[in-house]
């Protein structure tokens, strides 16, 4: 479905090429202007380089299907830009880099490309695959370049957290750096600019990021499996699906699936049974392995596929969900 950028009351016929740039420019404004701050774009530049994106935007304007996809496009006629003012301008961390907020000053170490892919996949939310088609890399490309991001960025946060001139900066940023927390959500009833309280909050923020590479490298890992995988909890409602169990729900985001079960995407006849298995697991903390099911299709059609599930456990050993692998078998059934 295309998205309709017009003015209520407008007309297609009544816009031309430019004016529907404008519109579509005026909606992402802010999202322009922070995508220019946190790939190194200075107050006083600000009017400048989003004209210079403006006519990028002109120049290579075409339908975009929804706003996401117009962001992306955004942000990488963005990131041209600034790769191009770089060139011009010689880019140091100059008094006024060091008065901006922890993470903004963190990202300004960071080599310009793997910002790039750093602020799209972590504080924009956009999916690595869009992300390596948008800047026209490979998705492997840009998983390295994440990743390198990462470390970088943690190691550039010490830095400033551990120097003197971050004074202004305080521990509080340190938790933007990690998850957006606030210092009392991390360290409740902390007097600001205890120095235990700081070293404490290094530590944690430091933690926090490593256990998040960890995630990341799962995620990657099961993105590029050609099976389905997905994590529920005790209700047997999905928390965590990949990108090709998606695919074989008939959903666009693995992120649709969070908090539904296979009743919302299978009939009674397979939903019901998996439950049943599922409650069993959590019963009696036995798995279910290499197990052919069949399922069952609300349009009618059917897939079998050999399935594998396991017990979820937090670290005190209690089961507090599944964990499931499904591979498609439906070809070889069919075969036998």
């Amino acid at each position: 479905m295309q998205h309709d950028w017009r003015r209520p009351g407008s007309k297609p016929e009544d816009l031309s090429k430019t004016e529907r740039c404008i519109e579509a420019f005026d909606v992402e404004l802010d999202y322009l202007y922070a995508s220019l701050r946190r790939l190194g774009g200075r107050s006083s530049e600000m009017e400048d380089l989003a004209h210079q994106v403006f006519l990028a935007l002109l120049r290579t304007w075409r339908t975009f299907e929804d706003r996401r996809s117009l962001q992306l496009h955004l942000f990488s006629l963005t990131l041209r830009v600034m790769a191009q003012h770089r060139r011009r301008v010689e880019v140091t961390l100059s008094e006024g880099a060091r008065s901006l907020p922890l993470i903004l000053a963190g990202l300004e170490q960071l080599p310009l490309g793997r910002r790039a892919v750093f602020v799209l996949h972590e504080l924009d939310g956009f999916p690595l695959a869009d992300i390596a088609a948008s800047l026209s890399m490979t998705r492997a490309g840009a998983a390295v370049r994440l990743r390198k991001a990462r470390h970088e960025l943690v190691n550039a946060i010490r830095r400033l957290a551990n120097d003197r001139c971050a004074a202004p900066f305080g521990c509080l940023d340190l938790l933007l750096a990690a998850r957006g927390m606030r210092s009392e959500e991390l360290l409740p009833g902390t007097p600001p600019g205890d120095a235990a309280a700081d070293e404490e909050a290094r530590e944690v923020a430091g933690e926090i990021l490593e256990l998040q590479d960890e995630v990341f490298l799962l995620e990657t890992l099961m993105d590029d499996l050609p099976d389905a995988i997905y994590f529920k909890d005790r209700e047997s409602r999905f928390t965590r699906i990949n990108r090709y169990a998606a695919t074989h729900y008939g959903i666009i985001n693995p992120a649709l699936a969070v908090g539904r079960t296979d009743f919302d995407f299978f009939t009674e006849e397979h939903a019901g049974q998996a439950l049943r298995d599922e409650q069993q697991i959590m019963r009696t903390g036995q798995p279910l392995v290499s197990i052919e099911e069949k399922e069952t299709l609300p349009d009618g059609k059917l897939r079998w596929v050999s399935t594998t599930k396991l017990p979820l456990r937090d670290r005190q050993g209690g089961i507090v969900g599944i964990l499931g692998l499904s591979h498609d078998i439906t070809q070889r059934k069919q075969v036998a």
